[in-house]
């Protein structure tokens, strides 16, 4: 995270727009953009798992705001989750929510790895 900091945006609508961001952006921010399209955005969290043929990553994560949108949802902090290339902006029930089954897919993985302990145990190819 970085300090708090000022930014001069020039959008194609209302001139040059003087934001201040949040601490936790890291945002370069684009010029020449609408100023409906200026967006705080925190550094990515991924989730990386490994695999037989290297590291794949998935759910990347990051903070994010849109302070001049219409819709209320985006000009309060949430959370933009990606899967397949698309991100997804949730809140926090729909964090809460995707922890939770997540938390119930790692019991999933790990019963899977018993079952596979079993099986080679027994010697089956």
């Amino acid at each position: 995270m970085t300090g708090p900091r000022t930014v001069h945006i020039r959008t194609i609508d209302h001139g040059t727009v003087t934001v201040v961001c949040p601490d936790w952006c890291t945002d370069d921010h684009e010029q020449d953009v609408h100023r409906v399209d200026i967006t705080h955005t925190g550094a990515d969290q991924p989730l990386t798992l490994p695999t037989r043929t290297g590291p794949v990553t998935h759910l990347v994560t990051a903070l994010e705001v849109r302070p001049f949108v219409d819709d209320p949802f985006f000009r309060t902090v949430f959370v933009s989750v990606e899967f397949d290339g698309d991100w997804h902006p949730t809140g926090l029930a729909g964090l809460e929510a995707m922890a939770d089954q997540l938390a119930e897919h790692a019991e999933v993985l790990r019963e899977r790895a018993r079952e596979l302990a079993a099986l080679l145990a027994e010697g089956h190819r």
